[in-house]
C-alpha cells in the first residue's frame, strides 16, 4: 500500500475523509449490531469510528504510520477500548485466525495497490472474515467530468498511487478482480453520483 505522504496526512483528513462519510453510512447498513469488523487500509479509522456504537470489536490495519497514529490518538481520546489499530501490511496478517471477524471491510484502497497484491489481499479478507465489503471506484466513470475528477484526485496522491489507479481501471476494476477470486457477490450498490460502488461478498465455496 501507499506509504506516508502529505496527501495521507492533512489533505486526507480534511478533504478525502469528510467526502467519504456517506459511503461509511452505506457500509454500516450491511453490518449487524454486535459484529466484529476488520478494516483493511483503515486510514484515519473513520469507518470503524462510524461503526463504533454498533460493533463489538473493530481492528484497523494500514501501512501508513501517520494514519495509524492519528487513529490511535482519536480512539484513546474517545474512549473506544473495543477498537484497535496496527501499522501492518495487509499481505502479512498471519496472526489473525481464519474467520476471526464477521466482516472484512476495505474502502477506496484496492485501486491504489500494486496489481500483484490485489488478489492476495482479497484472499486474506475472505480467510479472515465470514463476509467482505469492498468499496472502490467504478472502473468506468459515468461521464467525462466524473472521470476527470477521479483522475485528478488520484494524481494528487502521487505517482505510485496514480499508477495503481490507472492499472486498476484498465484491468476492469473490482468486478474483474472478483471474477478471478473465490468471492461471490451477495449484494451491491452504487453511490448517488455513480462514481463509486459497494460490493458485499462471501466465500464462493
Amino acid at each position: 500500500m501507499v506509504g506516508d505522504s502529505y496527501f495521507h496526512g492533512w489533505v486526507y483528513r480534511t478533504v478525502i475523509d469528510p467526502a467519504l462519510a456517506p459511503i461509511r453510512e452505506l457500509v454500516g447498513r450491511w453490518i449487524p449490531d454486535g459484529s466484529a469488523v476488520i478494516d483493511i487500509g483503515c486510514g484515519t479509522g473513520a469507518q470503524l469510528f462510524a461503526l463504533s456504537s454498533k460493533i463489538a470489536r473493530g481492528f484497523g490495519v494500514d501501512h501508513s504510520m501517520t494514519q495509524i497514529e492519528h487513529a490511535q490518538q482519536r480512539a484513546l481520546k474517545m474512549g473506544y477500548s473495543h477498537i484497535e489499530f496496527s501499522a501492518t501490511d495487509a499481505t502479512h496478517l498471519e496472526s489473525i485466525q481464519d474467520c476471526e471477524f464477521d466482516f472484512a471491510v476495505t474502502s477506496m484502497v484496492i485501486h491504489e495497490m500494486p496489481a500483484a497484491i490485489r488478489l492476495p489481499v482479497l484472499s486474506e479478507m475472505r480467510r479472515m472474515a465470514r463476509q467482505s465489503i469492498i468499496v472502490d471506484w467504478e472502473a468506468c466513470q459515468p461521464n467525462l467530468w466524473r472521470r476527470v475528477g477521479a483522475d485528478l484526485i488520484e494524481r494528487m496522491a502521487g505517482g505510485e498511487h496514480y499508477r495503481g489507479y490507472r492499472s486498476f481501471t484498465k484491468e476492469g476494476g473490482i468486478p474483474a478482480l472478483l471474477n478471478q477470486s473465490d468471492l461471490t457477490v451477495l449484494d451491491e450498490q452504487g453511490t448517488s453520483k455513480g462514481t463509486m460502488r459497494l460490493w458485499l461478498c462471501q466465500d464462493r465455496q
